[in-house]
């Protein structure tokens, strides 16, 4: 938008100058007054279209510096409020970051915990049926022994 302003008024300027010089030179042919006071107007005129020209170029670059400074505060401003983003998403990609890392921590613990519950309960369950089987093999060594008993006792009597 700062160059359409900037430009239209160079256009305008150089319309104001071309026209003012057309209508010097129709003055001229067409005016009524002698050589040095026709002069004297032309004169007059260039000082006119000068002061004009002087004015609009001062304009001109009074708007230029107050686009180009309104142009650096936005700037300024639009990097200031990315820099402060930037470092709110990093804030928080850290703090998330930190909070997985801490529930990645707690999850591992749990199943650290519960692997070992577990190898705890199956060494416990193993030694019940060794107990078990102890017994077992014990109860039958001790049921051959009886028969043997009986079956000698049997055998005696008999014979």
């Amino acid at each position: 938008m700062g160059k359409n302003e900037n430009g239209g008024a160079g256009v305008f300027v150089a319309g104001m100058l071309i026209g003012g010089a057309l209508g010097a030179i129709i003055a001229l042919l067409f005016a009524p007054k002698r050589g040095d006071e026709t002069r004297d107007f032309l004169k007059q005129k260039g000082v006119e279209y000068t002061d004009v020209v002087k004015t609009k170029a001062g304009e001109i670059s009074t708007k230029a510096g107050e686009l180009t400074d309104n142009v650096k505060t936005k700037t300024s401003e639009l990097t200031e409020s990315a820099k402060a983003k930037a470092q709110d998403l990093t804030e928080s990609v850290k703090a998330r970051a930190n909070d997985i890392s801490a529930k990645a921590g707690e999850t591992l613990n749990s199943v650290k915990d519960s692997a070992q519950s577990l190898a705890e309960r199956g060494r416990s369950l193993i030694s019940q049926q060794k107990d078990r089987l102890d017994d077992a093999i014990d109860a039958g060594k001790q049921a051959a022994s009886d028969k043997e008993q009986e079956l000698k006792a049997s055998v005696e009597a008999s014979g």
